[in-house]
């Protein structure tokens, strides 16, 4: 069943990529180094490509099953009650010990303010991670390039 997965998304391409014979005809270093660029760039896209659409797959099946169901790295919306604010966040870990009770780990940005030694106040941007209910998260729509940024 993995074997299969793998196959599709093109795990099998990524981590052992199949050596192909070089034909009897010579080539020059700069007609290898064009036709390795371009293997390249095509493979880079073809795994990105799969890799988007596992992605885009594994949201729209958890859309399906309900309100309160998110998948794994998928971009949210985060209120947080105690500053009444809403911030864009990214589910990192899905807990379905419960099905009817799902809980998440997401992952977040946050500016806090900061006193120096000197008095002075300092802003800094904070990476908070902590868990959550589904009544805080919201979808967001389907960005392509936001959600290769993620699954990187």
């Amino acid at each position: 069943m993995f074997s299969k997965f793998a196959d599709k998304i093109g795990l099998y391409d990524f981590l052992a990529p199949t050596k192909r014979r070089r034909s009897s005809r010579s080539t020059t270093a700069s007609d290898d180094d064009s036709a390795t660029t371009a293997k390249s760039s095509s493979d880079e896209n073809r795994l990105r490509r799969s890799r988007l659409d596992a992605q885009l797959k594994a949201e729209n099946d958890a859309a399906a099953r309900g309100p309160k169901f998110f998948a794994k790295k998928q971009r949210v919306r985060y209120l947080n009650k105690a500053t009444n604010s809403v911030c864009d966040a990214i589910v990192i870990g899905a807990h379905l010990d419960d099905p009817d009770d799902p809980y998440y780990t997401i992952k977040y940005k946050k500016q806090c303010e900061e006193i120096a030694d000197d008095g002075s106040k300092e802003v800094i941007i904070r990476e908070v991670e902590k868990q959550t209910n589904p009544d805080r998260l919201s979808r967001v729509p389907w960005d392509e390039d936001k959600s290769w940024e993620v699954l990187r």
